[in-house]
């Protein structure tokens, strides 16, 4: 495996997004870059291709048969330095709002039941990941380079919200890069 050393900010600048035709011409899809539900699976397929990753099952990807990584998104600081929260969502996509686990452990914190929702959190997601990376790649454009960091789930656990365990603050990890390398 290649450009996995935790707490490093790799980053790569990516000029275009097209679609060529068979007749010819190419197509340019700038907008598809900030869209999740158009580049969440390019966008793994990419960090795969700069990490040697595979992809894994209930995971996102596998660097052997036991380690295991979550890829999720987080806003930029250079595209969004204002952003209203520095907490993003890191726990498994059932805990969202919307979704299977969501609206339990709404009511759960809603009640003041924090360890009940980060117990959720951990059976779905957190128990299962050795590592996460995060890419800047919630709402991305292209003016900045593409750029992700690999941290231990230990450390997650240890920064999560504390006032609710399906969020990490982006300052958390990104105070604790080392250095950046550009591939």
């Amino acid at each position: 495996m290649k450009n996995l050393e935790e707490f490093v900010l790799y980053e790569v600048k990516l000029e275009s997004l097209q679609l060529t035709l068979s007749s010819g011409p190419k197509l340019e899809f700038p907008e598809m870059f900030a869209n999740g539900r158009a580049s969440y699976v390019m966008f793994e397929q990419l960090v795969r291709y700069l990490t040697g990753l595979e992809k894994a099952t209930g995971s996102d990807h596998q660097i052997t048969k036991g380690a295991r990584c979550e890829q999720k998104a987080f806003s930029d600081i250079e595209l969004y330095p204002n952003s209203t929260s520095d907490y993003f969502q890191t726990s498994a996509s059932s805990t969202f709002p919307a979704n299977n686990d969501g609206p339990t452990i709404k009511k759960m914190l809603l009640n003041g039941d924090y360890q009940g929702a980060l117990k959720i959190c951990k059976e779905t997601g957190y128990d299962h990941n050795d590592f996460y990376i995060y890419t800047n790649t919630k709402g991305f454009r292209n003016e900045v380079p593409f750029r992700y960091v690999v941290v231990p789930t230990k450390f997650i656990l240890s920064n999560l919200n504390p006032v609710d365990p399906r969020e990490i603050s982006r300052k958390s990890f990104l105070d604790k890069i080392k250095r950046k390398i550009t591939l």
